[in-house]
């Protein structure tokens, strides 16, 4: 999920070895007993709509609504798309890896008037997940900056942004970079595409106007032998398209990788030098995410060759993030259990009473994982 100071070097600027990551800044679900088999509000339920038939899947730890048709995303873990709700994530059979060839992946996005500002990076991708090793955060997660303890491999950001940007780029692992025989995948992605505030933007100027819930949907399709990746934003009749492809040597290496199954990973994080993805419309001072909720919905998988997806029906208003709430404890979904910090349900809160021990939503706050007692 990184990209590697590019506006430094676009603008001529120092080169400057910031390389950020998604699983640095964020952490995954680890939680459940019994080989991470999880109960209740743990177990992240969601429905996809593949052709016409609603399958039900997980994405252990996340927030669903509306019965599983709407996932509520805050920071900072990262999810990953289960066939059971399990957090095993060394077993490669537990992950649900779509088949996107020749189909077109759908949902539906929703920021609010204030949701995920500069700053902040709500996104979902591929990586060619599980490795061998457990890796320094015990989810055998890898990804292209190959960063150590975290593994590497190829990796497909379908989507990351915020209400300023929408950004998708391709992360390939060739081992033939030019100027960079130490990379064994393409670490600044190739090729990417963003949006620029023309098309997508807050307050109605742009074509898309992020305060208010848009459709995204990607159409993966082959044309004369080479890997084309078309994103098409849609609101209220007006629609900006992005195209990858064809004629792209790394991008139709990342199809072969699609081809045989990669993992969905989703989530959310921040961090104040985000400007590599948000810089045309953020600036390049330092970024304050106001990690307030973003909301996506109506999860559809399609045939190429089928109907073309509709968007869905504008989905009711979500929440705005409302006052900060008063001290003290807050509920939260989920059975009995307690925060903690280590691999194992290890490093834990053991006092009941400790406000991170209230609940789910209270541990997520301190940045912790909850395990039922």
């Amino acid at each position: 999920m990184v990209q590697v100071a590019r506006m430094a070097l676009r603008h001529g600027g120092p080169r400057k070895q910031m390389y950020k990551s998604f699983a640095q800044n964020s952490k995954p679900y680890l939680s459940g007993s019994g080989g991470g088999a999880l109960t209740g509000g743990e177990q992240g339920k969601l429905v996809i709509d593949e052709d016409g038939v609603m399958n039900t899947y997980y994405l252990p730890g996340a927030t669903t609504l509306d019965d599983g048709k709407t996932v509520k995303f805050t920071p900072p873990y990262r999810f990953y798309l289960m066939r059971s709700p399990t957090t095993d994530y060394s077993n490669a059979d537990n992950f649900y890896k779509p088949d996107f060839a020749g189909k077109t992946f759908t949902v539906d996005i929703n920021f609010g008037g204030d949701g995920a500002s500069c700053g902040c990076n709500l996104n979902f991708y591929l990586v060619d997940m599980p490795v061998p090793e457990a890796g320094q955060d015990n989810d055998h997660y890898c990804d292209a900056q190959c960063f150590p303890g975290l593994g590497c491999c190829s990796e497909f950001d379908m989507n990351e942004g915020n209400n300023e940007v929408q950004q998708m780029t391709n992360h390939a692992c060739t081992n033939d970079y030019s100027g960079h025989p130490d990379w064994q995948c393409n670490k600044w992605g190739d090729p990417e595409l963003k949006t620029h505030g023309s098309d997508f933007s807050p307050g109605g100027q742009s074509t898309i106007d992020s305060t208010k819930s848009y459709t995204y949907s990607q159409r993966f399709e082959v044309e004369n032998g080479d890997f084309v990746f078309t994103t098409t934003m849609s609101q209220e009749g007006r629609q900006t398209v992005l195209k990858m492809g064809p004629g792209s040597s790394q991008l139709n290496a990342m199809f072969q990788v699609i081809q045989k199954g990669m993992a969905f990973v989703t989530g959310y994080w921040f961090a104040q030098d985000m400007n590599w993805m948000d810089g045309e419309l953020c600036g390049s001072g330092p970024e304050h995410c106001n990690q307030n909720p973003a909301y996506i919905s109506n999860w559809r998988l399609t045939s190429n060759t089928g109907p073309v997806p509709s968007p869905a029906p504008a989905p009711a208003p979500a929440p705005g993030p409302g006052p900060a709430p008063a001290p003290g404890p807050v509920p939260g979904p989920g059975p009995a259990g307690k925060c903690c910090w280590g691999p194992q349900c290890s490093d834990c809160k053991e006092d009941s009473s400790n406000w991170c021990n209230q609940g789910l939503d209270n541990c997520w706050q301190c940045t912790g994982g909850w395990c039922p007692a």
